[in-house]
């Protein structure tokens, strides 16, 4: 009698002496979000919209659960942070709500090679190679309010067009207040780079026209106001499959901004499926059934 959360689907690896091992379905909410029009000007929504979601207390950000011994970050989230503590299965991030949600502890932190540290994260004005996995000691439970989100297909399908919908959810700051304790989520449209380019940043600690912008980074926005802000870090711009609708994948990682409220750029999960597979791959954690 086999028992696989999440609805997954049985592997059996070939000749292994092993149990077959239970993928969890990926990218399948349980409930779809409509939204009503880092989360500026976006809507109240619930866990069960996006069971991916992870929160980061410290600092305040936000993951993509990618596998039940995985997540997907963005690096400079956990750049000083090699020990995150990480939530999941909660639309509330009040501490009494997350006493009762899901704690997850990191075995390790995998930030990507390509990301330069820093002495100063303040003054950074390059956010190429935003990316990061935190691989789990154990793994996560899988259920209606828990669930991994797909990764892109490297065929050109998955190359993402001006116009193109995709959904962000965080904790972060909104017009009203500098922290969100109940999920928010937005619909935005991928846009040229050059709108991003084209908005003075906000940041006086950093040199507005240093700003790198790279063909690793997804510009998204620009409407209604509509935009990821400061403790939406990390999060998942999820993008509907264009193989399978009833399936989101994460296309971009919220990474840094000109100005909230305007437009976004978020990193280019597509350019680093190979690192993560790879990284996952090398690291795997032997079955401990």
């Amino acid at each position: 009698q086999y028992h696989c959360a999440g609805n997954g689907s049985w592997v059996n690896e070939a000749l292994s002496p092993e149990l077959p091992k239970c993928v969890p379905v990926c990218g399948v909410p349980r409930e779809p979000f409509e939204g009503k029009q880092r989360i500026i000007g976006g809507s109240d929504a619930d866990i069960k919209n996006f069971p991916w979601q992870v929160f980061f207390d410290n600092p305040w950000a936000g993951g993509a659960l990618i596998d039940e011994y995985w997540v997907l970050t963005a690096a400079h989230v956990v750049e000083g942070n090699q020990e995150p503590t990480m939530y999941v299965g909660s639309t509330s991030v009040q501490t009494s709500r997350l006493a009762k949600s899901k704690m997850l502890i990191p075995e390790h932190v995998f930030i990507h090679p390509g990301w330069k540290l820093l002495e100063v994260p303040e003054a950074r004005t390059n956010f190429d190679n935003d990316i990061a996995l935190v691989q789990l000691k154990d793994p996560v439970k899988m259920g209606p309010t828990v669930a991994p989100i797909c990764l892109p297909g490297t065929s050109s399908d998955y190359n993402l067009m001006d116009g193109d919908l995709g959904m962000i959810s965080g904790w972060g700051r909104t017009e009203k207040r500098d922290r969100a304790l109940r999920l928010k989520a937005a619909t935005l449209p991928v846009a040229p780079l050059r709108k991003c380019r084209e908005v003075k940043v906000e940041n006086p600690k950093a040199d507005a026209g240093a700003y790198v912008f790279t063909p690793n980074m997804i510009c998204a926005g620009g409407e209604k106001g509509m935009d990821s802000c400061k403790g939406d870090s990390g999060g998942a711009f999820a993008v509907q499959d264009p193989n399978d609708k009833t399936k989101f994948y994460v296309a971009g990682l919220v990474s840094w901004g000109p100005q909230c409220g305007t437009y976004g750029l978020y990193t280019r999960v597509q350019n680093y499926v190979d690192w993560i597979k790879k990284t996952m791959q090398e690291n795997s954690t032997p079955s401990k059934d």
